[in-house]
Parts: C-alpha cells; sequence; structure tokens
C-alpha cells in the first residue's frame, strides 16, 4: 500500500511540473475517489434494509436482477461490477464538461500526462 501512495504521490509532482495542473486538483480528486471508496455499501444488504426508501430498494432490485441477466444470459463475467451503492448526496459524482468553438461541434482536445487526451 505505500507503494501505491508513492506511485500516486510521484504522478501528481511529475504532472504539477508539466504544467498540468495543479497538486490540489490531483489531491482533490483522489480525496473523493477515497471518500466514495470508503462510503460504499453491499447493495444486496441494502436491499435486506428494511429503513431503505422502497423507491430506492425497488431500483437496486432491479440492477440486480437485470445484472444477473447480463451473467445468466449474455455471459457477461461475474465481478464486482454494481455491487456496491454510495449515497454521495447530490445528483452526479462528476460532471463531464465539453467545449467546442462557437457554431463548431468539433470538441477542443486536452491532453494530459497520465490520462492522454480527451475531448
Amino acid at each position: 500500500m505505500r507503494a501505491f501512495f508513492r506511485s500516486v504521490a510521484a504522478m501528481i509532482v511529475m504532472s504539477s511540473l508539466a504544467g498540468c495542473t495543479s497538486i490540489s486538483y490531483y489531491a482533490q480528486s483522489l480525496k473523493g475517489h477515497v471518500e466514495i471508496m470508503a462510503a460504499r455499501q453491499d447493495v444486496e444488504e441494502l436491499i435486506d434494509d428494511p429503513s431503505i426508501p422502497g423507491t430506492l430498494r425497488a431500483r437496486m432490485e432491479s440492477a440486480s436482477a437485470i445484472r444477473q441477466f447480463a451473467i445468466d444470459e449474455l455471459a457477461l463475467p461475474d465481478n464486482n461490477s454494481y455491487r456496491s451503492h454510495v449515497n454521495v448526496g447530490r445528483d452526479a459524482v462528476t460532471w463531464a464538461v465539453f467545449a467546442a468553438s462557437e457554431f463548431s461541434l468539433t470538441p477542443r482536445t486536452w491532453c494530459f500526462p497520465v490520462f492522454g487526451c480527451v475531448p
């Protein structure tokens, strides 16, 4: 685990030195990711929890049934996808923002040392 944090710290410093963005951007991104991962709750346990509102329980039951269909009928891998839930207290975890020149549908592209180029 210590090697992981050293690697992350090295990436942040290298990216900052490359002029890509500030260290604070990567720090807040890493902090947010860790907070979300720590707040995860098992979907099956939430379905069984009587204090969960009926609408949320119904959505989780549907997601579980859809996931099981994908495994049984579509032969998709039975991994950890869609097995946990986090109530982030807002409509979205992140926002994807795209930019284009006026009257253009061609997106502008930005390049980052670790993640590559994105529109």
